[in-house]
């Protein structure tokens, strides 16, 4: 029987769940048809293979696991994915933060633990968020999910981090499916990324190359692989 080892909730484990939540899948199967125990699999599937590494060391400090990047084609484009199994992670994810496994894009929320911690958590788990399912809007930058209590929730952290922005709902008519928005301003654009430590240096310099002349105006932790995650508040 596998011991089950308590992983708590700190900076990191704070950003692989906002990560998890932006691009990453829980199962909810069993291990086969004939072994029906539960599968303790969880995967991450992006295109950057830089950032995906990253990820993964992040992983590998926190749990043991023998699994490695690999690749796969999807309608001809490329995609990177990570899968591991580990009880003691399944758990923290499912029942510390209440994740929802299976099909989650409506089900997804801010993790309750995440709104009664600290700033510093806060601001990791929306770095997570951000560094998978965040991207250009408006004119500005954002977030797009099919889960309205996720944009509700990640409103409600940037309030809090007083990074102004606005909301916005629609309906995609080809799927028949209301998707909820947040846009952050422009002028908000520093302040974000002065508040909220992002890792993924790729999506960092789409955003610097569009919005910034000198790259000086960033902190110098921004790219990622050297912000002090426990000293930031």
């Amino acid at each position: 029987m596998v011991k089950i080892k308590k992983i708590e909730l700190n900076p990191i484990t704070a950003y692989l769940a906002g990560v998890i939540i932006g691009d990453g899948h829980i199962s909810n199967s069993t291990k086969s048809k004939t072994d029906l125990s539960k599968d303790y699999r969880i995967g991450i599937e992006l295109s950057g293979k830089e950032y995906l590494e990253y990820l993964i060391k992040l992983i590998k400090d926190i749990i043991i696991t023998k699994s490695t990047l690999r690749e796969s084609k999807r309608r001809g484009k490329k995609r990177l994915y990570f899968l591991f199994r580990n009880k003691s992670f399944f758990y923290f994810l499912t029942e510390d933060l209440r994740i929802p496994n299976g099909a989650k894009s409506k089900r997804v929320f801010v993790p309750e633990k995440i709104k009664n911690s600290n700033l510093i958590i806060k601001k990791n788990f929306i770095a997570g968020l951000f560094d998978t399912d965040g991207g250009f809007r408006g004119g500005g930058i954002g977030f797009t999910s099919a889960s309205e209590e996720l944009t509700t929730g990640t409103s409600d952290l940037l309030k809090l981090l007083g990074i102004a922005h606005s909301g916005d709902k629609w309906l995609n008519k080809k799927y028949g499916q209301i998707y909820y928005g947040i846009r952050i301003y422009k002028k908000e654009i520093d302040n974000f990324l002065n508040m909220v430590p992002l890792r993924n240096k790729e999506k960092l310099e789409k955003i610097k190359s569009r919005f910034f002349s000198h790259h000086a105006e960033l902190p110098e932790w921004s790219n990622g692989t050297d912000h002090p995650l426990s000293l930031k508040g």
